[in-house]
């Protein structure tokens, strides 16, 4: 036999013949469940991070201005909110819907279906606004990159509407990469409706924020404040009544009520709203107030 050589290795490798330290079950346990729940280490070395993104805890980074829309209930209005504040923006946005493909409110907006990216996500469009929906049920897989832009003006005109869903236990309660980048959006929005339980669910996802979240604005499906029934306004929390003078009223369409959101224009109550929540937000960045028929 020759003499023996010592190993050379690489930083990370181990050479043929050398053992690992063993992996015990609670870790492989762990690892399961949190691939499971879509948790995946994504790293981005520090010289090649993009100084206009902004990053969520569990890999996701977007572009620009985000702003993350969280239902305080089912069927509070989630998604017809964020396409609303989507078709308010006047430069480059797009949407991207978290919900199961099943319970997407997208699947007829668009008027340009451009399919699947490969990536787990469908892409569509509409007007000037990229529309995202998941194309497979199970965990929600990262964001695709938006809209392709200027480089210098990347930060400044990007907008991404993040439609979060439904979290009555604030955005904690997602596994993944969801709740971290509603945490991490430089915006929040929180729907809810002008109902008992919708004001009780209000306080109670408010409960759940911490200070790492800026500001929201709360966004009221029903009749402006001073028309809500007394057992409404005898229900609101003290959370809640401190947020009353950032309450923007969501009109009750009742076409959008029976059909969802489909191809026909956006009723125009709907888009002052959302120029309204723009504005709440800081980002004035809007169309004009739309003409009666308008999409825009």
């Amino acid at each position: 036999m020759g003499p023996a050589s010592t190993p050379v290795t690489g930083h990370g490798q181990t050479s043929p013949g050398t053992c690992r330290q063993a992996v015990g079950v609670a870790e492989l346990r762990a690892a399961w469940h949190a691939a499971a729940a879509g948790r995946f280490r994504t790293s981005t070395p520090q010289h090649l991070a993009d100084p206009g993104m902004a990053p969520g805890e569990d890999g996701w980074s977007a572009p620009g201005e985000v702003v993350a829309v969280l239902g305080c209930h089912a069927f509070a209005g989630c998604t017809t909110v964020a396409v609303s504040l989507a078709c308010a923006v006047a430069g480059p946005v797009r949407v991207v819907e978290t919900a199961a493909p099943r319970a997407s409110g997208l699947t007829g907006y668009a008027t340009a279906e451009l399919g699947p990216t490969g990536t787990g996500w469908v892409r569509g469009r509409r007007d000037h606004v990229v529309l995202d929906r998941r194309h497979h049920p199970g965990p929600v897989p990262l964001p695709d990159p938006g809209p392709t832009v200027a480089p210098g003006a990347l930060a400044r005109q990007l907008v991404t509407v993040l439609d979060a869903g439904c979290h009555p236990e604030g955005p904690y309660a997602d596994p993944g990469w969801v709740g971290p980048a509603v945490v991490a959006a430089q915006h929040l929005v929180l729907v809810t409706t002008a109902t008992v339980p919708g004001m009780r669910r209000l306080e109670g996802v408010l409960e759940h924020l911490t200070p790492e979240h800026r500001g929201p604005v709360v966004a009221v499906r029903g009749p402006v404040q001073r028309r809500w029934p007394a057992p409404v306004r005898h229900s609101v929390g003290p959370l809640t009544r401190s947020l009353l003078g950032e309450v923007v009223p969501v009109p009750y369409d009742a076409g959008l009520a029976v059909h969802g959101l489909d191809t026909r224009p956006l009723p125009r109550g709907l888009l002052a709203s959302a120029t309204d929540l723009l504005h709440g937000l800081g980002l004035h960045d809007a169309h004009p107030f739309p003409t009666k028929g308008s999409t825009r």
